[in-house]
């Protein structure tokens, strides 16, 4: 449904690209590093959402049993909200 296992929407952070590629390269990071974080993790479906006040919802993937997309999103309902509303599409 969404291209891909564990996806996340990536974007540099503000101040541009050149600024995010050098705070990345001073973060060691064998795995993933984190897009919006800077966190290192196995798997990007393991980076945190950006801001603390987020929850962090997955979404399955409707043809690929086994895959499913990382969406953050702000709320107590707002993962069965954000569920519902993709199986739709």
């Amino acid at each position: 449904m969404f291209g891909g296992h564990h996806q996340q929407q990536q974007r540099p952070p503000a101040g541009g690209m050149g600024q995010w590629q050098a705070h990345s390269d001073a973060v060691p990071c064998s795995n993933y590093l984190c897009p919006d974080t800077l966190v290192c993790v196995n798997q990007p479906s393991d980076c945190p959402c950006p801001n603390t006040e987020d929850i962090k919802c997955l979404i399955p993937d409707a043809q690929d049993k086994g895959a499913f997309t990382v969406v953050c999103s702000r709320g107590q309902d707002e993962c069965a909200d954000i569920k519902r509303k993709t199986q739709r599409i």
